[in-house]
């Protein structure tokens, strides 16, 4: 039960989270850069998105481990947990950006959707920051002082009250558990599916794919009758509009 509650708790500090990057974050870059592909920031305010999560994951772990009084083994449960959690949730986002740069470029919509070749580069270094914020989630639990630093960042204090703030506001608090809670069965999904592909790579099994693509034979069909179109017209893809409601953003962080 304390499992469960970790993790929906988590899933709600992630929704809140994305929501408040969005507003202060990626809609003021926006409107500076002219809402325009810009690398260089992009990598910055990327690594800094998943390092600040990483932070506050810890942190929240920490919290929920203070206030069950948990012993050994529920320490260490949490803190596999929250770890798990954090992965499967930047790994998922990243493959979301593969999966739609892998479609655009299979169907001839790069440049319908603005996408191009440093989209690739950015989604290869992409690797390197779910990693490396890994690392720093890791050594907060691996050497307590460190964890203390992390703990007590006036920038992680900020976010956590901030989070905190809005999820205690009377009307907010039912709606963010209610998409908490559609979050949380998600994550639970991506984490199955993730575990099976394991399992049928190490055993060896190969994936089997269905002889026609309903997808892809739609898109097919929306490529022919645009394919006489003025493909000047571009539409700029913001990576993050799926409705996980958390995820407000595209050639995103």
């Amino acid at each position: 039960m304390n499992i469960l509650e970790l993790i929906f708790n988590l899933s709600i500090v992630y929704i809140i989270y994305n929501l408040v990057w969005w507003l202060i974050i990626k809609l003021p870059k926006g409107f500076i850069t002219g809402f325009n592909e810009n690398i260089p920031l992009d990598y910055v305010l990327s690594a800094l998105k998943f390092l600040i999560l990483s932070n506050i994951t810890f942190t929240n772990c920490l919290n929920h481990i203070q206030n069950i009084s948990a012993n050994a083994y529920d320490v260490s449960a949490t803190y596999i947990i929250g770890g798990l959690f954090l992965f499967i949730y930047m790994a998922s986002k990243l493959n979301k950006k593969r999966s739609l740069f892998s479609l655009a470029t299979n169907f001839g919509l790069k440049s319908k959707f603005n996408f191009s070749n440093s989209i690739s580069k950015k989604l290869k270094y992409e690797n390197h920051i779910i990693g490396v914020s890994m690392v720093v989630y890791t050594a907060c639990i691996g050497f307590p002082q460190f964890g203390d630093i992390i703990h007590l960042n006036p920038l992680n204090i900020w976010f956590n009250e901030t989070i905190q703030g809005l999820y205690q506001a009377p009307i907010l608090k039912t709606i963010f558990g209610f998409f908490g809670f559609f979050f949380m069965v998600s994550t639970f999904q991506k984490g199955i599916s993730s575990i099976k592909i394991i399992i049928d790579k190490i055993s060896g099994k190969s994936t089997e794919k269905s002889s026609k693509n309903p997808m892809e034979e739609m898109m097919k069909e929306f490529t022919g009758k645009n394919s006489g179109k003025n493909s000047s017209e571009k539409v700029e893809m913001d990576d993050d509009l799926y409705v996980d409601f958390e995820e407000m953003e595209d050639n995103e962080n």
